[in-house]
């Protein structure tokens, strides 16, 4: 490439600047300090191969709704990075879109290979203006779109913290480690011995019922040993001292019988 060329680029380059700064607010237009850009960032637009004068990038920032258009619940900002390869507009300019609010990963990724297809089909002049455009058409037709993910995202978010605060409350509570696992795991155990206790609770106070009653034998012998005792009370309300007397009456007649015997045995004799 010739000195002229090269100046040709050059200068055609600082037109399309000096055109979009005309064209757009000094918030949404940016010259950005090379120096403070992600690594990443400065490699997706070959800054870090540039020589120290001539590395540039730029920023536009786009939204969806028109100046006049109330601004959507759930807003969203596009930052538009680009850089110039020496030879733009006959090639087309190094993007790197980044989101400022409201914009996912994956419509990230949509959009810069939408406006790589545009820069595609515009290559030989000046088209940043084109793909700004470009890419808040594409805002605007997938707005319900991304409303409808960001408030999935949010349900997820708030469904994580709200499992997070239960994993910390179990923490505290036993004073162990814990993971989701672990708690999980413990959960079903603690719930499946609660129902095994609920299940066994009628047969339990069946059992106390049941030890409560006497049994037939236990009865038979209460009764059986009341019977006893009730009988031996009577033998000893029925004994008299007077008995006893007349038992000693009847052994002093026994005894003398006996000696009268014995003498008429020996007088025969």
């Amino acid at each position: 490439m010739s000195g002229d060329d090269h100046q040709q680029y050059l200068d055609d380059q600082s037109d399309e600047i000096e055109a979009l700064q005309a064209i757009f607010m000094d918030e949404q237009f940016q010259i950005l300090d090379v120096d403070t850009l992600e690594t990443t960032t400065a490699q997706r637009l070959k800054l870090h191969n540039a020589a120290d004068d001539a590395a540039a990038a730029y920023r536009i920032t786009v939204v969806p709704e028109e100046p006049d258009e109330e601004p959507p619940e759930i807003p969203q900002r596009l930052g538009l990075l680009f850089a110039y390869p020496p030879t733009y507009p006959d090639v087309p300019p190094l993007i790197v879109c980044q989101s400022e609010q409201g914009i996912s990963k994956t419509d990230l990724a949509n959009i810069e290979t939408h406006l790589h297809d545009e820069a595609l089909a515009n290559v030989g002049m000046a088209m940043m203006f084109t793909l700004a455009n470009a890419a808040k058409d594409w805002l605007r037709e997938h707005a319900n779109l991304d409303v409808g993910e960001m408030e999935d995202e949010a349900a997820r978010k708030k469904k994580e913290l709200a499992e997070e605060e239960r994993l910390a409350k179990a923490r505290r509570a036993a004073g162990i480690q814990v993971t989701k696992e672990t708690f999980e795991d413990w959960h079903t155990r603690f719930e499946a011995e609660r129902a095994l206790a609920k299940a066994l609770a009628p047969d339990a106070a069946e059992r106390a019922e049941r030890a409560k009653r006497m049994t037939g034998r236990a009865y038979f012998e209460k009764r059986r040993g009341e019977a006893v005792e009730a009988e031996l009370e009577d033998d000893e309300e029925d004994f008299d001292l007077d008995d006893l007397d007349d038992e000693d009456d009847l052994l002093d007649d026994l005894e003398a019988l006996v000696e009268e015997e014995g003498v008429s045995t020996l007088a025969s004799s």
